[in-house]
């Protein structure tokens, strides 16, 4: 009778505790030079790449890394862009962010930007947000810079998302700067 008590009350532990599983796991995320920790709801895909940056009329080639993952049928990214000496920060965000609104048709003058706080970032360019709403996708960018490095952190969605912005707010939260 004691080994029947001991395994119902085991199951009632387990049933429980695996009810209260979030569907959102945060976990700490940085890249390997330390400087931006950010808290991630799943375990990261990793990735890096030199990219093709439109400035004015000249290409530029700066190296990315990204890290990415999805959950809740959203995708959050952080990308870190490692900048050549021949483009400034502000002009690399602002790059960034016209290739960001191409792929969903979104023209920079019909998108605006919001000044966004984040402790630590360098003063500037000053860091922004941008958020997008097509008839195929919801999206929620923020662009910072720290230590002559760009970032940008992402939640992606679709239009009928409606708990991305505050799913988004908390992912932007949880980027920690020394």
């Amino acid at each position: 009778m004691r080994k029947m008590w001991k395994f119902v009350v085991f199951s009632a532990f387990v049933t429980s505790w695996l009810g209260c599983t979030p569907a959102l796991n945060w976990r700490d995320v940085r890249f390997d030079d330390g400087i931006v920790n950010v808290l991630m709801p799943c375990k990261p895909d990793t990735g890096q790449r030199d990219v093709t940056l439109k400035s004015g009329p000249r290409d530029v080639v700066a190296s990315l890394q990204m890290r990415g993952c999805e959950a809740s049928d959203m995708q959050f990214t952080l990308g870190q862009m490692t900048l050549p000496a021949d483009i400034t920060p502000a002009e690399a965000m602002a790059a960034w962010r016209l290739a960001s609104l191409a792929p969903l048709g979104a023209a920079a003058a019909e998108v605006p930007e919001q000044t966004w706080t984040l402790r630590g970032a360098d003063a500037l360019p000053i860091p922004v947000q941008t958020v997008v709403k097509t008839e195929s996708h919801h999206v929620q960018w923020v662009w910072f810079v720290r230590d002559g490095k760009v970032y940008q952190a992402a939640v992606y969605g679709k239009p009928q998302a409606s708990k991305l912005g505050a799913v988004a707010d908390e992912y932007f939260s949880g980027i920690k700067l020394p």
